[in-house]
């Protein structure tokens, strides 16, 4: 049996993991939040500061809301967590659109 690791996010002092699962909800929530971004764009993720993007894509994707405030120093944790979610899916969507049959 194969064990898949688990990341893990230190956020504010607190650790957090990536939901392993989304709801069709969880989708338009993301895309209401991405919409007008690039995300091939490497300063993309500067544009998520506004308007609290950031705090509402991590309350979506991770596995609890982030508690207190997202302070620099957590910026690359926030990336990689970001990052990682999109990467995951990417890959989940190639294997799904590789494997479907007309």
């Amino acid at each position: 049996m194969q064990t898949t690791e688990t990341k893990t996010y230190t956020i504010n002092q607190q650790i957090y993991h990536l939901k392993n699962k989304y709801t069709l909800k969880d989708w338009g929530q993301i895309l209401k939040i991405l919409g007008g971004i690039n995300p091939d764009d490497n300063n993309s993720i500067a544009l998520l500061l506004t308007d609290n993007r950031v705090e509402d894509l991590l309350a979506i994707i991770l596995d609890k809301p982030v508690e207190g405030d997202i302070y620099e120093e957590d910026f690359n944790e926030v990336s990689r967590a970001i990052n990682d979610f999109f990467t995951r899916k990417k890959s989940l969507m190639k294997n799904t659109t590789g494997s479907t049959v007309n």
